[in-house]
């Protein structure tokens, strides 16, 4: 049974996968799931189960495929799925896990080699010194590492994807703006989301379970600028070249209040920032726009500052 096709009121049987799983406590001190779930076509649905025990909180965790037994209800104008039986799949179902996990478009030693092959293009020694040890030391990670828990490039290898589509954006722009360092341009891509990876927890499956203490209390920006500290000090990096890409990490959200103190002070830091909200804005939209048919909007999409995309209906 698709999720696309569900509607309130409806039975559901089928196989999903727990893309996200939330224990919590409800009111009465019962203990519940709240979950995200998809099927085979990477459609969503929140889905709750009351009344957990101890034993399903062991069982039933992130990147898990399950056959489900629920009923759709609607909550605040959302369809969500309560979940009646749950169980793990096993031999007997013959459905893949693999058919259940969206992975990126691109392939992952391809992408690789296109970012290391940047780094090794560098003029800059103390940049293509310290890119290529932060970036080298997470190439295993960066296979399956996603970009977020729940917005823009959630999927297995998703951070890795989202590097290499904003590389790609770079090298065109600095073809129209000469004057902009490519290897300053280029490494603070690199490394301005690489701290994601000591933010959250994520199995190989690219579902993220929670975040890390450090996570928590610190980000992955505040995460990054230490380790570039650290790096750059056991590398002896030039201290003009560590400040600008610290700066780089520091302003790339550009706003106070998305975990930004200071804007961008340069031309490549301004275009680190506008590279990638340009492809984390793409790749939402283009996310959204796939689950509704031609001609239609979609509903309102709060990555997308609440607003309602339209879809063409022509080529």
């Amino acid at each position: 049974m698709k999720i696309k096709s569900v509607q309130k009121g409806q039975d559901y049987l089928g196989f999903l996968f727990i893309k996200s799983q939330m224990t919590k406590t409800a009111t009465n001190g019962s203990r519940y799931f709240n979950m995200v779930l998809n099927d085979a076509d990477f459609d969503e649905i929140d889905g709750k189960k009351w009344d957990v025990k101890p034993e399903d909180e062991e069982i039933f965790t992130n990147g898990k495929l399950v056959k489900i037994k629920g009923k759709v209800q609607e909550f605040n104008n959302r369809l969500q799925l309560i979940v009646e039986k749950m169980r793990l799949v096993d031999e007997t179902d013959e459905v893949s896990i693999n058919d259940f996990i969206e992975t990126v478009p691109v392939d992952i030693d391809e992408m690789l080699g296109y970012i290391n092959d940047t780094i090794d293009d560098f003029v800059n020694a103390d940049i293509a010194a310290i890119t290529k040890k932060i970036f080298g030391d997470q190439t295993e990670t960066l296979s399956y590492f996603p970009a977020a828990k729940k917005h823009h490039h959630a999927i297995k290898g998703g951070l890795l994807y989202h590097t290499y589509s904003m590389l790609r954006i770079g090298k065109g722009l600095v073809a129209i703006y000469p004057f902009i360092n490519r290897d300053l341009l280029y490494a603070g891509i690199i490394l301005h989301d690489i701290g994601k990876i000591n933010e959250m927890v994520s199995d190989e499956n690219g579902s993220v379970s929670d975040y890390t203490p450090e996570g928590k209390m610190l980000g992955h920006i505040t995460q990054e600028i230490v380790e570039l500290e650290l790096v750059g000090q056991s590398l002896g990096t030039d201290p003009e070249v560590l400040m600008m890409l610290k700066h780089m990490i520091l302003s790339h959200h550009y706003q106070p209040e998305f975990g930004s103190p200071k804007r961008p002070m340069f031309p490549e830091a301004e275009l680190l920032h506008h590279i990638d909200m340009i492809d984390a804005r793409m790749y939402t939209m283009e996310q959204a726009l796939n689950r509704v048919e031609p001609g239609s909007f979609t509903e309102p999409n709060w990555s997308l500052d609440g607003i309602s995309l339209f879809r063409r209906s022509f080529e």
